[in-house]
């Protein structure tokens, strides 16, 4: 499990996404399936071959870095941080 999950919001389109801060576990376990599972389609290009290749050796970066490229795609795609209750989200970090 994430250290943290944030909620992201598309305001052009309304969908809302959650995404995890930290390690990914799921990565690691599942190698590329986390990627299917939130429609990361990029990510799964990314991770598919190399995974196949590594025989799933490359799990052991993606483990480290997944949460973060999906994160930073989301924002790309113009999701913004929705923050619930008090706290402060310093986008300029990710």
């Amino acid at each position: 499990m994430a250290y943290t999950t944030l909620t992201l919001k598309n305001n052009k389109t309304g969908e809302t996404r959650r995404a995890p801060v930290g390690f990914s576990w799921t990565a690691l376990c599942f190698f590329f399936c986390p990627a299917i599972y939130r429609r990361d389609w990029k990510s799964f290009i990314l991770m598919f071959p190399l995974c196949v290749l590594t025989l799933g050796l490359a799990n052991i970066v993606f483990f480290f870095i997944y949460n973060k490229l999906y994160l930073k795609r989301l924002l790309s795609q113009g999701y913004r941080i929705t923050v619930h209750g008090s706290g402060q989200v310093n986008q300029s970090h990710l």
